[in-house]
């Protein structure tokens, strides 16, 4: 063993060696050149004569191999009398360039084994998808710790699915320190600890979020939204609605449609209307006729909520507050002037919305022949992903399992839906519908188009809000992608929580 290990030492001296010489010995040949070369010459020996190839050189008399200075010094020359110096001390010079070119070339070669440790320790051992350019190139190092942000989301992500909360919130806290502005990480960050009870980071959070990431605000506020209404803080609900309301405009109907349910909701809801009075006068004309009906309604004026409500709006008309106005106006008992509402909101509305809004009167009124009778009608029109979409909410806001069968089995039968995204409300819709077949059938199906694994569950669990459970809605509507309306609805069948005295 010793045998083999020996030549290795030695090699490693003489490297060594070089690494010092190769200063050294050009220094001291400079500061005898610029003295005039007056003087002993610092690399001849100094018992020798000054005899071009007798005089021996004194930089490699401890080197293992000799010639391996050469490269420094082309000077040193092997003779019969050992390594001499080739040249008088007046021709004696030193050799800067090649020390140069030596130094860059180490230079190099540590720059490419370290890049090559890095490589492999990232991409193999702690398997960070990183490309050769992001390491051995200056200007894409930056994008490592994004990419390293990337794989602790992807193990957060696989950790929350499992039900790890504490295993994801870890590696959300470690994307986050490797790229402070990574999106996703703090999107989900902000949601876990909200569902663990930190609200104020949580708020914190996103407001920090809607803030430094402007081009995802709709998504981030989107978020915000369901995850406070998931945790009934129906206040927050409300204000977050009539702010989004305000500044996205092309959406402030949906968000006046979530303002109302949350007002709708609140044991008292005059505080939160009170102070945001600016906010409240930037609304449709016929959005701000709907949230003072809100306030009579809540104030005990039901009198003066039904009078609001009965009058056709002669504004300018939008789909989703005419439905506000005829659901709501039925919500408080006015079953015949909603019916006469909703009549003469009908050619504005159009057929297929106005036959939505009729199952969705027949439905909350207990009249299920007339319900069902209205959704075959809504069957009978043309289905695109968008119609589906909706008559798959009406099932979830009121459930009728034979209609959602015939809804499945017009969807199978139409191969324009064959490849549309209409399988996670679908999965959900079968649920509520005590539909088993038709669920696992959609189930599969949203694995295969959307690439998500649907939590395998026989129904949803709307009493429970722990995130970690696979059939409480809270889990669901952050693991499935749903549309929007959708989300809503099953968000609306929850009860609100217990909320427990103070000691």
């Amino acid at each position: 063993m010793t045998v083999r290990v020996r030549p290795v030492v030695r090699w490693l001296s003489d490297c060594l060696r070089f690494a010092l010489a190769m200063f050294y010995w050009n220094a001291r040949k400079t500061v005898y050149v610029r003295r005039g070369r007056r003087g002993h010459c610092p690399c001849h020996h100094p018992s020798d004569d000054p005899i071009p190839g007798y005089v021996r050189c004194q930089a490699v008399l401890l080197w293992e191999q000799p010639a391996r200075f050469r490269p420094v010094c082309p000077l040193l020359a092997k003779t019969g009398h050992g390594w001499c110096c080739s040249v008088k001390p007046e021709q004696v010079r030193a050799y800067w360039g090649r020390v140069f070119a030596w130094v860059g070339i180490a230079g190099v070669a540590v720059y490419f084994f370290t890049g090559a440790a890095v490589f492999t320790g990232l991409r193999w051992v702690s398997g960070v998808p990183l490309r050769p350019a992001q390491v051995f190139w200056p200007g894409k190092w930056g994008e490592i710790r994004t990419a390293q942000a990337d794989t602790f989301f992807a193990q957060a992500i696989d950790a929350f699915r499992r039900g790890e909360l504490n295993e994801a919130f870890l590696n959300l806290v470690s994307a986050r320190q490797r790229d402070p502005r990574h999106y996703a990480a703090g999107l989900l960050l902000a949601q876990i600890t909200m569902f663990e009870g930190s609200a104020a980071f949580s708020d914190d959070l996103f407001t920090r979020l809607l803030r430094e990431h402007p081009a995802e605000r709709p998504r981030t506020a989107v978020t915000y939204h369901d995850t406070l209404l998931s945790l009934d803080r129906l206040d927050r609900v409300a204000q977050l609605s009539l702010e989004m309301a305000v500044e996205d405009s092309p959406h402030a109907a949906v968000w006046v449609h979530s303002l109302l349910a949350a007002l709708r909701r609140l044991p008292d809801p005059e505080p939160m209307l009170s102070s945001p009075a600016a906010a409240l006068a930037r609304l449709a004309p016929h959005a701000r006729m709907l949230v003072e009906a809100e306030r009579r309604a809540a104030a005990g004026d039901r009198a003066g909520a039904v009078a609001l409500l009965r009058a056709p709006f002669r504004g300018p008309l939008n789909p989703i507050y005419m439905r506000q106005q005829v659901e709501r106006l039925a919500g408080l008992g006015e079953r015949r002037n909603a019916q006469l509402l909703l009549d003469f909101y009908g050619p504005a509305m159009g057929d297929f919305e106005h036959t939505v809004s009729q199952f969705a009167l027949d439905a909350a009124a207990g009249d299920d022949w007339a319900a069902q009778a209205s959704f075959r009608r809504l069957l009978a029109y043309p289905l695109g992903p968008a119609q589906v979409d909706r008559l798959t909410q009406l099932l979830v806001r009121h459930p009728q399992p034979g209609c959602f069968r015939e809804l499945d089995t017009r969807v199978r039968a139409l191969p324009a839906l064959r490849e549309a995204p209409v399988s996670g409300g679908l999965w959900a819709a079968a649920l509520l519908n005590g539909a088993a077949p038709e669920a696992a059938h959609w189930r599969a199906e949203g694995r295969r188009l959307m690439r998500e694994d649907y939590p395998q569950i026989a129904a949803l669990d709307f009493a429970s809000r722990d995130l970690t459970n696979p059939a409480s809605v809270a889990h669901v509507i952050n693991t499935v992608t749903l549309p929007r309306e959708i989300v809503l609805a099953l968000l609306s069948r929850a009860p609100p929580p217990v909320r427990r005295a103070l000691p």
